[in-house]
């Protein structure tokens, strides 16, 4: 049970944190002259990046816990769900017909990968 519980804390924190990165991008200034280099960073990208470092030490653990060729496309198609339906709900994104359906894909392979004979 814990695993599991792992596995939806790592979505969730890889989620958010890749959907804040890209919010936080359009604050992000760079500079490079001959004198000094300038990085203008906003507090939402460092934030995101914290969640996604979080997601990526779970990631590694999570890993241990399961079947490499089970669990990699199941956290990646939720989180590509949750990545989209974040997006939608911070960025303004629309979600297309297509992504729906390739959705409704993903979770019918997860459906199909966790089935047990």
């Amino acid at each position: 049970m814990i695993s599991w519980i792992l596995l939806l804390v790592y979505i969730l924190t890889s989620s958010v944190g890749m959907v804040l990165i890209k919010k936080g991008g359009i604050h992000t200034s760079f500079a490079i002259s001959k004198e000094k280099v300038q990085v203008q960073i906003s507090w939402v990208i460092l934030f995101g990046i914290m969640l996604y470092l979080v997601s990526f030490v779970l990631w590694m653990y999570i890993l241990q816990l399961f079947n490499l060729t089970y669990i990699s496309p199941v956290a990646y198609g939720i989180t590509y769900i949750f990545i989209m339906i974040f997006s939608y709900l911070l960025l303004n994104e629309t979600i297309r017909k297509e992504q729906l359906v390739g959705v409704g894909f993903i979770m019918g392979g997860i459906f199909i990968a966790s089935y047990r004979i």
